[in-house]
């Protein structure tokens, strides 16, 4: 095909540009995405701002008021859920626990 392209060089000239196009190629883009990616590849607003997203507790006090906070907040859930069996489905959770056990 490249010889129909180029038809007046000979086969070692074409292999000689294919060679060079194959190197040259992934060269070329790792460049073009290289070069001043903020500017080409910027999409504003993509990232949180950090003073919005979750902050990770780093003192001991923080740590445990999180961790009662996701405890307060489990077994909330828990009784949300337990009411909503009851309510829905007349389901008695103690006479459950209780044929569970013998």
């Amino acid at each position: 095909m490249l010889s129909k392209l180029f038809p007046k060089w000979n086969r070692s000239q074409l292999e000689l540009f294919r060679f060079t196009f194959y190197l040259m190629t992934p060269i070329a883009v790792m460049y073009y995405v290289g070069t001043d990616p903020d500017s080409k590849f910027n999409v504003p607003g993509f990232w949180p701002d950090p003073a919005t997203t979750n902050q990770i507790p780093k003192e001991p006090h923080e740590i445990k008021a999180e961790l009662a906070r996701m405890k307060r907040e489990s077994l909330e859930k828990r009784k949300r859920l337990e009411e909503k069996l009851i309510n829905e489905y007349g389901l008695d959770l103690d006479a459950e626990k209780a044929n569970l056990k013998k």
